[in-house]
């Protein structure tokens, strides 16, 4: 399991931008839940992931083998089976936006929810993707209201997959917040259909927006 302290890693200024393409070994100051409310850990890779015909075969920073994102591997073995990622804390004086690159391809895909999280208040939901989305990086978008910029918030990667298969690999990668709402912010993503899946992989390049819904 990664595990780094929340207390070290904190965000906060007039003017913010901030990026993370997990290619530092302390991801950027994420870090995991414990296994009292998680079954699964978030893994730190690159390249491919260990199972045939399910998540990807490249990061989204360099489209190559050395780069890496964060995922989490399938298994038929977990009860619950679900995986947590919080990052680290950021504030701002206005609206801010959300933006993060997700692979969801393989035929057990499950759901990949995104929260904040404010103080030991209850989780929000952000926006939720399920299903298989096809062998491309897709971009999500989601404005921070300014209300809980102001007051402080983490965002929170919920990785909880399905018990029927191990093609349900769930990656995400290249998390970025700026100030400012999200010029074009992103609906929730369903499962999308074969012939729209072969579309968007035709179209995907590595290094660009993977077809974003």
């Amino acid at each position: 399991m990664l595990t780094n302290s929340p207390n070290n890693f904190s965000a906060f200024a007039g003017k913010t931008t901030q990026f993370c393409g997990f290619e530092d070994e302390q991801i950027c100051g994420f870090y995991q839940e414990d296994n009292r409310t998680d079954s699964l850990d978030w893994t730190r890779g690159s390249g491919s992931t260990p199972s045939d015909d399910t998540g990807p075969s490249t990061d989204h920073t360099c489209g190559n083998n050395f780069g890496h994102y964060m995922y989490v591997e399938a298994t038929r073995t977990q009860r619950n089976p679900k995986a947590l990622l919080t990052s680290p804390h950021f504030r701002g004086m206005d609206d801010q936006c959300v933006e993060f690159f997700y692979h969801m391809y393989g035929r057990h895909i499950g759901t990949l929810n995104v929260f904040s999280y404010v103080d030991d208040a209850e989780l929000s939901p952000l926006w939720r993707a399920y299903g298989n989305q096809g062998n491309v990086w897709s971009t999500a978008r989601m404005t921070i209201p300014r209300h809980v910029a102001k007051k402080g918030y983490k965002v929170v990667f919920e990785a909880a997959l399905l018990q029927t298969g191990y093609q349900g690999d769930i990656a995400i990668d290249d998390f970025r917040v700026t100030d400012g709402k999200c010029v074009r912010p992103t609906r929730d993503a369903s499962q999308i259909d074969p012939r729209r899946q072969r579309r968007r992989e035709r179209r995907s390049q590595p290094g660009d927006d993977g077809g974003a819904v």
